[in-house]
């Protein structure tokens, strides 16, 4: 693999390969010191409360479901009278054809 001479970096490019230089020149003891102070930085920001805090999905009605499927341009009442018994009868617990 041809190597990228430095002067076509940009300076975003510089400032991550020198990084990664630094990174790979660490011994095992000082990488493992350097990800565990990077993880507890990122805890200590609250960077994983995103997870704790998550939404909880809308709940949408099989009427309403139904009124916006029937929204939908080429769908006759025939169609949604067949779709409202399929969602009927999942909704009821069945779940045979």
């Amino acid at each position: 693999m041809a190597k990228k001479r430095s002067c076509r970096r940009t300076t975003d490019e510089n400032i991550i390969h020198e990084k990664a230089v630094r990174m790979r020149k660490m011994t095992d003891e000082q990488l493992v010191h350097y990800v565990e102070d990077r993880v507890e930085k990122a805890r200590s920001e609250d960077f994983n409360q995103g997870k704790e805090q998550k939404k909880e999905a809308p709940q949408l009605s099989a009427v309403d479901f139904v009124e916006e499927i029937s929204k939908i341009k080429g769908i006759g009442a025939t169609t949604m009278g067949k779709i409202r018994e399929l969602l009927d009868k999942r909704l009821e617990g069945d779940v045979g054809d």
